[in-house]
């Protein structure tokens, strides 16, 4: 049976083990017999093939254990040298494999000198010390030959594992990358998204602001328009209180505060006639000329402030300035309205005074 077995691993789960035959060789007359004991193997487990390069047989064979493991053995055994190649045969029985050599000479030892016996025997020593170097040497090369082989197997498989882990590292990259590529854009997404709902609230803020504030000056408008209904309506109950009366009424100026400033006008007073400082003709020149002079100051500015106007470009100043101006031209025309219908009034009144005064100079006994 086998002297060694011996286990190697391949690396794909199953396992080897080296198994050496008992074999003897027989020399007969007619042919040289070589016996292989392969207990445990099939005939249909062993391949038994004849090297004509080197003239030597080569005898392989392996079969399954137990447990993921394999017998398996490897014999290579020189051909004598007076044997015909051609009639090489064998035969396996009882767990022997027999290859039977023809010889080409038919040797007959019955007739054979003992000195030929002797040289038969040395020579055949010397063949079978041949063989077994022969066979070392060919174990101890296959044996080469199957470490190289596994360490290429194992070159191969650490060479494919690093293949796979440079390809899931690079694939575990890729996916970061895309999934930080998508929280980027999310977060730009959100971020443009708030960004616009707060332009949308700065608008919608502007444009409530603006609204606040035009109803503001609106408001603000229809004030001043009150007020100043208001001082026409008391002027005019002013000037029917004097007609009433029969007297003649001296104007005052009467300081009214607007937002371009204080504006002076006339105020009623009981007297015998117009004061020098406040004549009715200065009061109507000063009256046209500053009515002239807001005319030609809007005249200047029209244009601009009508087309800020219609661009909704003007601001709160130029607002207040246009009302400050509207409010003045009211005053004043106003003004020149009361001082004109007072004078009027006044001039008949003075008239009739002085012929009475006249006629009862006349009646007055001497």
């Amino acid at each position: 049976m086998a002297a060694r077995q011996q286990q190697k691993g391949t690396g794909l789960g199953v396992q080897y083990e080296d198994f050496v035959p008992k074999s003897e060789w027989k020399d007969q007359p007619e042919a040289t017999i070589l016996n292989i004991d392969l207990t445990g193997f099939a005939k249909e487990q062993m391949k038994v093939t004849y090297v004509h390069s080197s003239k030597m047989i080569k005898i392989t064979g392996e079969r399954p254990l137990a447990n993921r493991k394999w017998s398996r053995f490897n014999e290579v055994f020189t051909v004598p040298q007076n044997c015909l190649v051609d009639k090489i045969h064998g035969s396996f029985k009882n767990n022997v494999l027999t290859i039977t050599m023809p010889k080409e000479t038919i040797t007959k030892v019955a007739y054979l000198p003992e000195a030929s016996k002797t040289e038969a025997a040395a020579l055949e020593k010397a063949t079978k010390l041949e063989e077994k170097r022969l066979l070392e040497e060919s174990r101890r090369k296959e044996m080469e030959e199957e470490e190289a082989k596994q360490k290429k197997r194992q070159l191969l498989e650490e060479k494919e594992a690093l293949i796979r882990k440079l390809q899931e590292e690079a694939k575990a990259k890729e996916e970061a990358d895309m999934r930080k590529l998508r929280e980027g854009a999310k977060a730009k997404e959100m971020a443009e998204a708030k960004l616009l709902e707060e332009a949308k609230e700065s608008r919608e803020k502007l444009e409530e602001w603006k609204l606040k504030e035009r109803k503001l000056e609106e408001r603000k408008l229809e004030d001043m328009k009150l007020s100043e209904e208001a001082k026409l309506k008391k002027i005019q109950e002013r000037k029917s209180v004097g007609e009433s009366g029969g007297k003649e009424k001296i104007l005052k100026p009467e300081v009214v505060y607007t937002k371009s400033g204080p504006v002076a006008t006339p105020k009623p007073e009981s007297g015998s006639g117009l004061k020098s400082g406040f004549g009715v003709g200065e009061v109507v020149k000063s009256a046209e000329e500053k009515i002239g002079n807001l005319v030609e100051k809007e005249k200047k500015m029209g244009k601009g402030i009508i087309e800020k106007i219609r661009r909704k470009e003007i601001t709160s100043e130029e607002k207040k300035l246009m009302m400050n101006v509207g409010v003045a031209a009211l005053v004043i025309f106003a003004l020149g309205a009361y001082v004109s219908y007072t004078f009027c009034s006044s001039s008949p009144s003075s008239s009739s005074s002085s012929p009475s005064s006249s006629s009862s100079s006349s009646t007055k006994p001497e």
